[in-house]
């Protein structure tokens, strides 16, 4: 890293943001069948690879099942932010590298930490991501989910 180099995180508000609505009892749409793998570990997921669907995310959701996720697909490698503004229900939140590889964990983030916003990082440091993982709070703990673990999609 260059010394003087100023590194500009990206902040994605809406990768955990959830609108409070009227909608009862939302769930995520698993209905194309997607799924992903941790190890011996098949998740359920909506997959949100386009701006519209990241400034999205968990927006009118009231809660994710026990086997569901929502996978953020970034366009490019970045250190993308999330932060819990207006979330109805704490999540776990796991970043990875290009290689779908997990680098960076964050356990039963809270709709009251807002404002803070997560970042994957390193010794204080930033790490790239391209993928956020969005699973329900204790999924990573009940299944004994790690950094260095590979995701498979």
């Amino acid at each position: 890293m260059i010394k003087n180099q100023k590194i500009e995180p990206k902040v994605t508000e809406s990768v955990a943001f959830v609108a409070k609505t009227e909608q009862k009892d939302q769930k995520i749409s698993t209905e194309s069948g997607k799924t992903l793998k941790i190890r011996d570990i098949t998740l359920n997921i909506e997959v949100v690879d386009t701006d519209a669907k990241r400034e999205k995310g968990l927006s009118g959701k009231l809660g994710l099942a026990e086997n569901e996720g929502m996978l953020f697909v970034f366009d490019a490698e970045g250190y993308y932010g999330i932060w819990m503004k207006d979330m109805n229900f704490p999540i776990d939140i796991v970043w990875l590298d290009k290689d779908k590889k997990i680098v960076y964990i964050e356990k039963n983030a809270s709709p009251d930490t807002y404002p803070k916003v997560f970042y994957a990082q390193k010794n204080s440091l930033p790490i790239l991501i391209l993928y956020v993982l969005e699973t329900p709070s204790g999924f990573l703990v009940k299944n004994n989910i790690q950094i260095g673990d590979f995701v498979a999609f």
